[in-house]
Order: C-alpha cells, then sequence, then structure tokens
C-alpha cells in the first residue's frame, strides 16, 4: 500500500493517474478549477453532491475518496482484468503489424524475382484467414461468432482459388467439395447451437459423426482407392463409438464428478485393446499384443512379450489401475458427500 497521503494529494494522484488538468476535471464537474486547486491544497473539500460525479471522473470508489487511499483488495481483480486486456491488445497490434509486414515483403519478393504476382496471393488469403480468428473477433460486441465464421467462409475459398492460380492443374472441383464439406462443420454447429441452447451435445455428435463419413465420401469420390470400405469407415465408427460411449457415460453416470471421470477413464484405458484387435483385424500380418495378453499382467512383469507389446500392456496396467482408484474415490465420495464439504 503506498504512503498515506492527505486528502488533496490523494486527489491530485488520482487526477494526474486519470490524465486530467484541473481545469477538464473542472469543466466535467461543471466547477471552477479554483475549487479544484483548493482540494489538492486542502483548503477546502467536495460538497457532498458532488462525490458520486467525482468518484466517476477519477476512477475510484465513494470509500476510496474518504479514506483517501486505494482499497488494495477491492482494484486487485481489476488490476488483473486490465493486465489481460492490455496484454491480449499488444498481441492483437503485434500481429497487425506482422501480417502487414509479411504482406509487403511478400508483395516485393514477388514482383522482384516473378516479375509478377503470382504465389503473394496465397500469402495474402492466408493472412486474411488468420486474421478473422486473431484480430477481426475483438473488433465487434456482438455476433463474433457468426462475423469469424462468414469471414473465414470467404477466405479459404479465396485461398483455394490463390492456390489453383498459382499450381493450375484439375484439382479446384475436388479442393472446392471438400473445403466446402469442412465449413458445413462449423456452421452447422452454429445452427445448432443457436436452436438448441446450452444442451447440444448430443446434437452436435451426432451431427459430427455424419460430417465425418460425408467427408470420407467427398473424399473418396474424388482421390479413388479401395481404402473407404475396408480401412476408413471401420476406424471412423471405432472413433466415433468411443465418443458417444463418453457422452453416454457423462449422461448416465451419477454421482460425483469422480465417478464420470472414472467412467471415462475406463472407455479409455479399454479402448487401447479394442484398437488393437481392430488393427489386427483390418491388418493380419501386424505384430502386436492379442486381447487376452491385456489381462495376462505376468507378461508385463517378465517382459516376456516383444518390446513394442510389452510397453502397450504397461499403459493399459497402469491406466486401468488409476482408474480404478479414481473410481473408488468417486464411490466413497457418492456415498459419503457430508464428510468431504467444505466446513
Amino acid at each position: 500500500m503506498d504512503e498515506t497521503l492527505s486528502f488533496g494529494a490523494y486527489i491530485r494522484k488520482k487526477r494526474m493517474e486519470a490524465g486530467l488538468t484541473q481545469k477538464e476535471l473542472a469543466r466535467r464537474l461543471f466547477i471552477t478549477e479554483s475549487s479544484v486547486s483548493k482540494w489538492e491544497r486542502d483548503l477546502s473539500y467536495p460538497d457532498h453532491a458532488l462525490v458520486p460525479a467525482v468518484c466517476r471522473e477519477l476512477g475510484i470508489t465513494e470509500h476510496e475518496f474518504f479514506a483517501a487511499e486505494d482499497d488494495e483488495p477491492l482494484r486487485a481483480p481489476g488490476r488483473g482484468r486490465s493486465f489481460w486486456r492490455g496484454a491480449g491488445r499488444a498481441l492483437r497490434i503485434f500481429c497487425l503489424a506482422g501480417y502487414a509486414a509479411a504482406a509487403v515483403v511478400c508483395f516485393i519478393c514477388n514482383l522482384a524475382v516473378s516479375r509478377g504476382l503470382d504465389w503473394f496471393w496465397i500469402v495474402l488469403a492466408s493472412l486474411a484467414l488468420s486474421f478473422c480468428f486473431t484480430n477481426l473477433p475483438w473488433m465487434t460486441e456482438r455476433g463474433r461468432v457468426t462475423l469469424c465464421l462468414g469471414a473465414a467462409s470467404v477466405c479459404l475459398p479465396a485461398l483455394l482459388l490463390a492456390c489453383w492460380y498459382c499450381a493450375g492443374e484439375w484439382w479446384l472441383l475436388g479442393g472446392a467439395a471438400i473445403t466446402a464439406v469442412c465449413l458445413a462443420l462449423p456452421w452447422a454447429c452454429w445452427a445448432v447451437r443457436r436452436s438448441c441452447g446450452r444442451d447440444f451435445a448430443g446434437r452436435w455428435a451426432a451431427l459430427f459423426s455424419g460430417w465425418v463419413f460425408l467427408l470420407l465420401g467427398v473424399i473418396r469420390f474424388f482421390a479413388g482407392g479401395d481404402w473407404f470400405l475396408g480401412l476408413a469407415c471401420p476406424i471412423a465408427a471405432f472413433c466415433l463409438g468411443y465418443l458417444w460411449l463418453c457422452l453416454a457415460a457423462l449422461r448416465l453416470v451419477r454421482g460425483s464428478a469422480w465417478l464420470k471421470a472414472a467412467a471415462l477413464c475406463l472407455l479409455t484405458t479399454f479402448a487401447i485393446p479394442a484398437g488393437c484387435f481392430l488393427s489386427a483385424w483390418l491388418a493380419p500380418g501386424q505384430q502386436g499384443p492379442c486381447w487376452m495378453d491385456y489381462f495376462v499382467w505376468w507378461h508385463i512383469l517378465t517382459h516376456s512379450s516383444d518390446p513394442s507389446a510389452w510397453v502397450n500392456l504397461l499403459v493399459f496396467a497402469v491406466m486401468l489401475l488409476c482408474s480404478l482408484a479414481v473410481a473408488v474415490v468417486g464411490l466413497v465420495r457418492t456415498l459419503h458427500p457430508g464428510e468431504h464439504s467444505p466446513e
């Protein structure tokens, strides 16, 4: 805390911190400049009717006004918020300066080397896309998500066109289709979020599941190959099944958060042998532990399996023990909630 100041010295200190002259403060309070001067020399004090206005202009509370000192505990959170606001503002200025410098340098280099502009358009579209997520959200108070998604939806096709302009070839149609599918996901999530409010986890999972197979289908249509049904779909189904099981565990498991965490840990633990089983089924020649090896812990203690399989078994065993420990804690907290509540 600062050393004790007189009332007049405190008023003068806060006025200077606010960047006001005596004349400016007097004009805002509709009084004479000499009145402010008398306050700061401890020759007089503001009328009680002026106290709220003085506090507002100087950025202090009435308690600080009458105590003639800063309320440190009250100001600490505000200083923290001011610090992070300043840091965010500095980061945005740094990003904007970096974008401008990169654009100018690339413009000059492209003209000097190629005697024209070709790859510069890729850089410019990329910088515009980055701007959509680093600076644009802070330029409006409302509708930030809509604004950013809309701007990114314009910049991403522009980047695609710039790449096609520079590289040529006939991949533009496939790239545009994949880009459209990729942009469909955030826009669909935005629409579901607006229509369903906070409780949209299940709808989002269903939307994401359909989107994954749609994206794989579009890629398969333009890229060709026999990987879609025999490889991509089983792997995608396995990953999405894990996602749906996690959502079901969060919704169906009752009790403390520890029990929910234990359910998620157990699902993740058993996803390891399930994933290895799927890999062995998709690629029969692949070396690795079989399903039953994960439950024969003697292999872990004796290192009787090959090194890669032993690592898988060890990770599974450690995660299983941790999951069971979390489950025990969750059961204790659920059965005896009062013993763990703060006094």
